[in-house]
């Protein structure tokens, strides 16, 4: 699956970052190009086959600077996609259901000591 990601990263105007944060994009796994857009060039495009976005701004935010997720649109190419009867659920994964079951609790009757029995007095 195909997604193009925009990431809002905070530049402080240091142009060595923004060639940095390009740096990490671009060498992150899955991503085929990354550029940099908007109107304060503070964002970071981002498009790539099963990119993992969280790891990617967690990077982005460990060596650049705070940087957040804006958009993630999935970018739809081939033609054999388009044929497909589209359901509203494809997307949704459902996990099978466990029924968990909690452990029985034992209980013991714990005999009363008499009190005459104490040694040390």
């Amino acid at each position: 699956m195909k997604q193009k990601v925009v990431i809002s990263v905070s530049f402080n105007g240091s142009k060595n970052s923004q060639s940095k944060a390009l740096q990490i994009a671009a060498g992150f796994s899955g991503v085929d190009s990354a550029a940099i857009e908007g109107e304060d060039e503070n964002q970071i495009v981002v498009t790539g086959i099963n990119i993992d976005m969280v790891e990617l701004v967690k990077k982005l935010k460990k060596k650049v600077g705070f940087s957040t997720i804006l958009t993630v649109t999935v970018i739809d190419g081939d033609e054999k996609d388009k044929d497909k009867d589209d359901d509203d659920n494809e997307g949704l994964k459902v996990w099978p259901n466990f029924h968990v079951r909690v452990p029985p609790y034992y209980t013991y009757d714990v005999p009363a000591y008499p009190s005459n029995n104490c040694t040390i007095i």
